[in-house]
């Protein structure tokens, strides 16, 4: 007994002391990010929050540590949203990733000492360890066709709230779910990630309406409209 009342005691601890990435990421998101939109060029100006950000993700080593699912969750999440925050700074300006060669599928970062492409991170890392649809409405690719990023770092306590409250607020974007004359248009990223959003039965009108008040009707079928690449720059 007095063996697990110390285990968990050090794994509070670390994961209290750990709570320092998090909070660097949460002040960094809040300087440089505004309604979504990102300050490239300023970061690119200052980079030294960003680089020591990069760091940290580079070298955490959590070999010898015991961590909650949740503290892995959410520092792959602000991974993600930092390294392609990375990859625009270093090649500023740029019209859009799409515009860089390998920007999802060939430029490599060290995540914990492993080398991956974002594509890699996301899917093979991040997807494969939670297939949880609410992560693409957080993960961010650096387009104004994406969910808007968030001015804030997604944190291992609390971490399920800020998932269905940001997947609940961007569903309610009127750019983002277009209801017009009774007609719905989506995003592309219920057309690319379908399976995904039709897990247990469910279907993408399903899965929006858990969300979106008020809900799409069940007359309404949904489109989609093109996705816009151009850059989530302010």
């Amino acid at each position: 007994m007095r063996y697990f009342l110390i285990l968990t005691i050090c794994m509070s601890f670390f994961e209290a002391s750990a709570q320092t990435f998090f909070d660097r990421a949460d002040a960094f998101f809040s300087q440089y990010v505004d309604e979504g939109n990102v300050n490239y060029a300023l970061i690119r100006k200052e980079p030294r929050t960003l680089n020591a950000l990069v760091k940290e993700i580079a070298e955490l080593d959590l070999s010898n540590k015991r961590v909650t699912a949740d503290y892995l969750k959410s520092f792959y999440i602000n991974a993600y949203n930092i390294l392609v925050i990375k990859q625009v700074v270093d090649r500023y300006p740029i019209a859009g990733p799409l515009k860089v060669e390998g920007f999802f599928n060939g430029i490599k970062h060290t995540v914990m000492g492993q080398e991956m492409t974002l594509d890699e991170l996301e899917k093979g890392t991040l997807y494969k360890q939670f297939p949880d649809p609410r992560l693409h409405f957080v993960l961010v690719c650096a387009a104004k066709g994406c969910p808007p990023l968030a001015s804030y770092s997604y944190k291992p306590t609390g971490l399920d709230r800020q998932l269905t409250t940001r997947t609940r607020e961007v569903l309610n974007l009127d750019w983002f779910v277009r209801v017009n004359n009774g007609k719905v248009q989506v995003s592309q990223i219920f057309e690319w990630y379908k399976g995904d959003f039709e897990k247990d039965g469910e279907s993408v009108k399903t899965f929006i309406n858990q969300y979106r008040k008020p809900a799409i009707e069940e007359n309404m079928k949904l489109g989609s409209y093109e996705y816009d690449w151009a850059l989530n720059e302010q």
